[in-house]
């Protein structure tokens, strides 16, 4: 299994993780990356694959140079890649995302000017054209069914030959026996009482993600509501914009976290105005914790939330948010029965169903490799 980087930090680095770390055991596994953290122990296996001293913006091509070379001599039964940085040929492609969807989305709002002018997602582009060439792969699984329309759409891939096998979570991670502590620990540390409803923000591109409208939406909402925005991005234009609406001090930053899992134990409503996801794992995470959800229609969270049963469905406006916002704010019961259905429903979303659906694919592609034609 390739990835550029595995870790329980990011996003495809830690869905690679965990499906990695419970397919060890089960079949022998061996990890092409530049780095493994925390590093494996046996029956996982890490081939490291050299980092290239060229610019940044060419690590899709040059890692999968590096690690098309550095499986070659193994000769693997399945060659199975997580993500963009590809090797020139594998069996399988788990598809995080679909770059050409996302630069189209780009281009849609306005953007297009900032993505041309960086040259990291031309060689994304590159690469990932490259991957879904004829040949050049035997089956696709993608993490969504957005993101599995968006590579048939984008790159021909037939429809036939790809798996939808959605991200888990870690149910023990977000529903900690000591919930209420830590709730009152991060309240408490961040100045927020037991009337106040936390409106949690959990990513590292706040002017993606929808960090704006949410700040506008405050403007609308009662002065009870306030938002506790976790990630690691440029603070100041969202504090001006806070300041000049008028809800200052209704805006908490926390900064990264790496115990993210203490903090959705603080929330009242997650609140998600996207522009672009694969499948984003907070949602999961967020679900998982008892948070109803407020999001908008993007991949994923079409397949997850149901309008008015375990959330609502927004639009990144800030007016509209709070309007959709503002019964989960002022109604208490509201809460729990959409968060008590969200973590019913995030239930069936495991890391172990997600490596059982993959070991289903591994052996499909081995039966069709050794199929007598």
């Amino acid at each position: 299994m390739s990835s550029f980087r595995f870790n329980r930090e990011g996003g495809i680095e830690r869905a690679s993780y965990e499906v990695a770390a419970r397919l060890a055991g089960r079949i022998d596994l061996t990890l092409l990356s530049t780095a493994v953290e925390p590093a494996p122990s046996p029956p996982l296996t890490w081939q490291q694959v050299p980092r290239s001293s060229l610019p940044g913006f060419m690590t899709p091509a040059t890692y999968s140079a590096a690690a098309t070379r550095a499986a070659a001599p193994h000769g693997f039964d399945i060659l199975h890649n997580q993500g963009g940085c590809a090797l020139r040929f594998q069996d399988i492609i788990t598809a995080h995302s679909c770059h050409r969807a996302w630069w189209e989305m780009k281009f849609r709002n306005g953007e297009g000017a900032r993505a041309l002018l960086n040259p990291h997602h031309h060689a994304i582009l590159q690469v990932e054209k490259r991957n879904y060439r004829p040949g050049a792969f035997r089956r696709v699984i993608a993490v969504s069914h957005g993101v599995g329309r968006e590579v048939s759409e984008h790159y021909g891939v037939p429809p036939e030959l790809i798996s939808v096998i959605p991200n888990g979570v870690d149910a023990a991670r977000f529903q900690p026996s000591d919930a209420d502590e830590r709730r009152r620990d991060i309240r408490t540390r961040h100045g927020f009482t037991d009337d106040d409803v936390v409106l949690l923000f959990v990513g590292k591109e706040f002017r993606r993600k929808g960090l704006a409208p949410l700040v506008d939406a405050l403007a609308h909402l009662p002065a009870h509501a306030k938002a506790l925005v976790v990630g690691g991005d440029d603070q100041t234009p969202f504090r001006a914009q806070a300041a000049a609406r008028g809800v200052g001090d209704r805006l908490v930053f926390a900064g990264h976290s790496p115990r993210v899992e203490d903090y959705f134990q603080a929330g009242d409503v997650f609140v998600f105005p996207t522009l672009y996801e694969a499948f984003a794992l907070v949602t999961l995470e967020a679900a998982s914790a008892g948070l109803p959800l407020a999001t908008n229609r993007v991949n994923g969270t079409e397949d997850f939330v149901i309008d008015g049963a375990n959330g609502v469905f927004i639009d990144r406006d800030g007016r509209a948010l709070a309007r959709s916002l503002a019964p989960l704010v002022t109604d208490r019961a509201l809460r729990r029965r959409m968060g008590a259905q969200a973590r019913a429903d995030a239930a069936a979303y495991t890391w172990d169903s997600v490596a059982d659906r993959t070991l289903d694919v591994y052996r499909e592609v081995w039966e069709d490799k050794h199929a007598v034609r």
